[in-house]
Order: structure tokens, then C-alpha cells, then sequence
């Protein structure tokens, strides 16, 4: 009985996480749309999405599909065998069920949360479910680094590199010099004589 009963649970988990995978998929690919371009929510805090290289993207997605795979492969295992017999069989499937779940579940958070939000005092950087927050009022310089297409962004000695599409460069730093006009901005130029050298 108690076989029969761990069957039809895993054989209707399996059904619920695949349409909870597909529906994740879709919703993932539709996010990743709509935020691709910086928003603003109100005029008190404006949103600069994080820019993600084409292998970053790559490697999120590879990570997706092994963490799909693995589910589905653990729920099989364990629909087949019929599932949890010993305390081994837990750290096998469901341990890894588990594992995959969260490995999703970061990846999707750090592909849809990953931003730079300007507020009327705080600078915050948000990766997933990781968020730091800095006083604008600390910022004391930011550089443009016109080879790569980089922030920097100082805060005495201290320093961070703020990474978003090229065309929201000025934007960002327009909002942060609204909330704090000391902030000095410059850029740098590319040395082409050392490129050519090399």
C-alpha cells in the first residue's frame, strides 16, 4: 500500500514540476524581455538593469536545462523504484530534487533581479536574492571607462564597478548626481598606440 501510494505521489509531483518547469521557462524568457530596459517605477527610484554578457546567458540557461534534467530524472528514478525505501534513498533523488530546485531558483532570480536601483538616498545593488546598499551621499566620484564600457564607482577608497547597457551610462549617473550634485564624474580613453604596440 504504502508503495503504491509513494508511486502515485511522485507520479503526480512529477506531472505538477513539469508544468512548473515549462511555466517558469515561459515566464523567465518573458521577464527577461520586458526587463531588459531601464524602468522607472516613480519619480523617487529609478531601476538600471543589470547587462548580461551572451555567455552569462548561455551558462544560466545550461544550468536551467542540467537542473531540469536532473529532476526529471530523479523523479523517474524514484516513480520506478517506487518510491523512498531508507534513509540512502532520501539523500539520493529527493536530496537532489531539492538540490536542482534551488539551483533554478537562484538562476532565475539573479537573470530577473540583477539591477541598479537609485533612490532619493541610497544607491542599491540587487544580484537574486543578494542586495547591498550604499548612501548616495557617500559616492564620491564615478569613472567611465570608454573602453570596456564600465562605471566606477568611489566611495573614497573604497570602489565598485556598476556594469548596465552603455546607453543608461549617463542616465545612472545623471540619477545619482540628482541626488547628490558633488558627485564628479570623468571618463577615460582607450590608448590606442599600446593596442596597436601589442
Amino acid at each position: 500500500i504504502f508503495a503504491s501510494f509513494t508511486t502515485r505521489f511522485f507520479t503526480f509531483f512529477y506531472v505538477k514540476l513539469q508544468i512548473f518547469i515549462f511555466s517558469s521557462v515561459a515566464f523567465f524568457m518573458r521577464a527577461c524581455y520586458n526587463h531588459t530596459m531601464k524602468k522607472t517605477e516613480n519619480t523617487n527610484r529609478t531601476i538600471f538593469k543589470f547587462k548580461f554578457t551572451l555567455v552569462m546567458i548561455l551558462l544560466a540557461c545550461a544550468v536551467l536545462v542540467l537542473c531540469s534534467i536532473g529532476i526529471a530524472l530523479s523523479v523517474w528514478r524514484l516513480t520506478k523504484s517506487g518510491g523512498v525505501h531508507g534513509f540512502g534513498d532520501v539523500l539520493k533523488s529527493p536530496f537532489l530534487i531539492l538540490i536542482c530546485l534551488f539551483c533554478i531558483a537562484v538562476v532565475i532570480s539573479l537573470l530577473i533581479r540583477s539591477q541598479y536601483v537609485v533612490t532619493d538616498g541610497h544607491f542599491i545593488m540587487q544580484f537574486g536574492f543578494i542586495k547591498s546598499t550604499y548612501s548616495v551621499k557617500e559616492i564620491t566620484s564615478v569613472l567611465l571607462n570608454t573602453d570596456n564600457q564600465k562605471l566606477t564607482v568611489y566611495m573614497g577608497e573604497q570602489y565598485f564597478v556598476a556594469t548596465v547597457n552603455p546607453q543608461w551610462n549617463n542616465d545612472l549617473v545623471q540619477a545619482l548626481r540628482k541626488v547628490n550634485p558633488d558627485i564628479e564624474y570623468s571618463f577615460t580613453l582607450a590608448d590606442k598606440k599600446d593596442k596597436e604596440n601589442k
